[in-house]
């Protein structure tokens, strides 16, 4: 990432005072007017959903909003010891030619992944493990690596 692009997203992120005070983005009641962006938090532009499913399947469902895209060579699993677990042939990606990356296969809209219940170490009746991945705002800004951990409990 060269310095433009870190300065830019510098400024995406941060709330910026403006000096007018007729300002439609203004904030009520503090008086300090605020600059409002379309920015989508990595939670909102990506959202995820992991369940069970029968007999033996943990499903990997992102739900990708337009306009935005997640690496595929990004996309990792880690166990509750941050042993790799192996992700086994991913679905067809797009291939872009990414501003920041180059030629690499990305997701649009969603992916949907399912891997072995057996992949997964148990402790009691519950899996835990890590899923990272890094995403864009398709011709913005890129989101740092999100790692997200969660915890399923397994059906009786």
């Amino acid at each position: 990432m060269n310095m433009k692009t870190i300065l830019l997203s510098l400024l995406i992120f941060s709330p910026l005072a403006l000096q007018a005070q007729d300002n439609p983005f203004s904030n009520p009641g503090i008086g300090t007017p605020l600059i409002r962006s379309s920015v989508l938090s990595a939670e909102e532009a990506f959202a995820l959903t992991t369940f069970i499913e029968a007999p033996a399947t943990v499903v990997l469902l992102w739900e990708i909003e337009a306009g935005y895209y997640l690496y595929q060579k990004s996309l990792s699993v880690t166990d509750r010891n941050e042993a790799l677990i192996v992700l086994g042939e991913l679905p067809a990606a797009a291939t872009i030619n990414d501003e920041y990356f180059g030629e690499s296969k990305v997701y649009f809209e969603r992916l949907l992944h399912r891997l072995p219940l057996d992949a997964f170490s148990r402790q009691d009746n519950t899996l835990s493990f890590t899923l990272h991945y890094q995403g864009c705002a398709q011709d913005r800004f890129c989101y740092p690596m999100q790692m997200n951990t969660v915890e399923l409990t397994l059906p009786d």
